[in-house]
């Protein structure tokens, strides 16, 4: 239910020879599985036949909050990004308005000498760098997707990817970040609802191949799976096993502080 309905904790779609499949429960003790998790209140049954686990969201607030915290850490970041332009650009009114010479002006309004972000976010130029603000996209994959892998810390290889993806103009702001977790909270195979049970981390989902592919559309969004226009890939249990290695190489080697071998 965590994985797959953690808002509402209705097992919609889901029959009972499902419930019996996933418990291993043989075909004699079907229908008496079912009835003795009813009458124990472990599992109800409501008018249109659907189940349900009673009191779910009061028994499991936190799991049933994910969309809602998920939902408030993005309409934060907004708020931090509008406030953090906002003040910008009263800034830099004050230093237009302010008395000097061309040059010296130019300095104290280069990117250089501010640590806020700008909107829309312009390519560095002339050698300038923008700072990259990898503690607040951590936090925000923190606030976002509660349910992937917890960072351990702020690595050197884990800084070192967030910094490289910065580097195109588009995903210089945390708004953009915001956008991509959403977009991977979207899909159910890096949420870990594939049959292996495999989850994005955060240090496999900045390294280039896992953005590039999950920005590709190569992992099916809910709508996409619900009848959207792009058909729903299926992976073998060979492609599985792939991702699986592959991603916990790219942990470890987060972990580690060291590129995978």
């Amino acid at each position: 239910m965590a994985e797959n309905h953690p808002s509402t904790g209705r097992l919609e779609k889901v029959k009972g020879e499902h419930i019996h499949a996933l418990c291993c429960i043989s075909e004699a003790q079907n229908q008496e599985f079912i009835d003795d998790l009813i009458e124990f209140e472990f599992l109800a049954k409501d008018e249109s036949g659907v189940f349900y686990i009673p009191e779910w969201r009061e028994e499991q607030p936190y799991v049933a909050q994910a969309d809602e915290r998920s939902s408030a850490a993005r309409a934060a970041a907004k708020i931090r990004w509008e406030a953090k332009g906002s003040g910008q650009k009263a800034e830099q009114g004050k230093k237009r308005n302010a008395r000097g010479n061309a040059p010296a002006l130019q300095m104290q309004c280069s990117n250089t000498n501010s640590n806020t972000l700008k909107s829309p976010p312009a390519p560095p130029r002339g050698g300038q760098t923008q700072p990259v603000p990898v503690s607040e996209i951590v936090a925000l994959y923190r606030e976002a997707l509660p349910e992937l892998p917890e960072p351990r810390e702020e690595t050197e290889k884990l800084a070192k990817d967030i910094a490289a993806r910065w580097k195109k103009p588009e995903r210089q702001s945390l708004e953009w970040w915001a956008w991509f977790f959403a977009l991977v909270r979207e899909c159910p195979y890096l949420m870990g609802e594939g049959k292996d049970g495999w989850r994005a981390s955060l240090g496999w989902l900045v390294n280039k191949g896992s953005m590039d592919k999950v920005l590709g559309g190569e992992y099916p969004t809910k709508g996409q799976a619900t009848g959207g226009a792009r058909p729903v890939r299926s992976y073998s249990l060979e492609e599985s096993e792939q991702m699986r290695i592959a991603a916990e190489a790219a942990e470890a080697a987060d972990n580690a502080g060291a590129p995978p071998g």
